[in-house]
C-alpha cells in the first residue's frame, strides 16, 4: 500500500493549462501503484473548494480522502471546520500561510489549532515560502499543541529545507512531507537524524508527476522499513486510512 499524503485536483491556470480532475488524479495513482490519496483544493472560495473535495472523495471511495482547506484569517474558519468535520471523508486540515498572508505563530489563530486537536485532525502546512511559511514559524505554533501533528509540506521547498531540521528540534510533533523537494540527500539526512516515523510521501499532483515523485523514496533511505513508513504507514496512522 502506498498513500499520497499531499495532492490536488482542479484547474490551476495561469500556473499551467488544463483541468486536472479527480479521475485524472486516480488514474495517475493507478499508473504509479498508489492506493489512496489525501487531496485538498486551494482557492479564495474555501467552502466551494471543500465541497469539491468532498464530492471527489465520495465519487472515489477508499481512493481519495480530503484535507479541509482553511484560511484562519477568515472569521468563518471555525464554522467551516465544524461543517466539514462532520463528513468522514475529511481526515485532516490544509493550511497555506503564504497563499493567504498570515503568520502561523500568532495566537489569534490558536483557536483553529485547538479545535483541530479536539477533532483529532492533523494539519498540513505549505512550507518554504518566505515570509509566512517558514518552517520555524510553523514549529513555533506546533510546540503549543504537542498532540497535533504539524506536517511541513514540501520539506521547506529547496531554499528552506535546512530550517526543517531546527523546526523538528523545536517541537517533536513536527513532521515533513517529500513533495516537490528535489534534495533527496537532505531528505535522507533528516531521516537519519529524526527517524522515518516523521516523514510522509506525497506527489503534489498535478504540479508534479506522481511516478517521478514516487521514485524519490527509493533514494531517501536504503532501509526497507523506512521506505514502508514513509510511503504508507505514517500517513495511514495520521489520517486513519486503511
Amino acid at each position: 500500500m502506498t498513500i499520497d499524503s499531499h495532492c490536488h485536483a482542479g484547474n490551476f491556470e495561469p500556473l499551467f493549462s488544463g483541468d486536472h480532475s479527480p479521475a485524472d488524479l486516480v488514474a495517475a495513482h493507478d499508473a504509479a501503484g498508489v492506493s489512496a490519496g489525501m487531496m485538498s483544493k486551494l482557492g479564495k472560495d474555501v467552502t466551494a473548494g471543500n465541497e469539491a473535495v468532498r464530492a471527489a472523495c465520495e465519487l472515489h471511495p477508499g481512493r481519495l480522502y480530503g484535507a479541509i482547506y482553511l484560511n484562519p484569517t477568515d472569521p468563518g474558519a471555525l464554522a467551516e471546520l465544524e461543517r466539514c468535520a462532520q463528513y468522514d471523508v475529511f481526515r485532516g486540515v490544509k493550511l497555506h500561510p503564504s497563499e493567504d498572508a498570515w503568520f502561523p505563530y500568532m495566537e489569534e489563530y490558536f483557536p483553529v489549532y485547538e479545535r483541530c486537536e479536539a477533532l483529532g485532525l492533523p494539519m498540513l502546512f505549505h512550507s518554504g515560502t518566505y515570509p509566512h511559511s517558514n518552517p520555524l514559524a510553523i514549529a513555533a505554533a506546533a510546540r503549543h499543541f504537542p498532540q497535533v501533528p504539524f506536517v511541513l509540506g514540501h520539506f521547506g521547498l529547496a531554499d528552506l529545507s535546512w530550517e526543517c531540521f531546527a523546526a523538528a528540534d523545536l517541537s517533536a510533533n513536527v513532521h515533513v512531507d517529500t513533495t516537490s523537494n528535489p534534495m533527496v540527500r537532505v531528505l535522507g539526512e533528516w531521516v537519519d537524524r529524526f527517524g522515518a516515523e516523521r516523514m510522509l510521501w506525497g506527489s503534489d499532483f498535478p504540479f508534479y508527476n506522481v511516478e517521478y515523485e514516487r521514485l524519490k523514496v527509493d533514494y531517501i533511505s536504503a532501509s526497507t522499513r523506512n521506505r514502508e513508513l514513509i510511503s504508507s504507514e505514517n500517513a495511514a496512522r495520521l489520517y486513519r486510512i486503511g
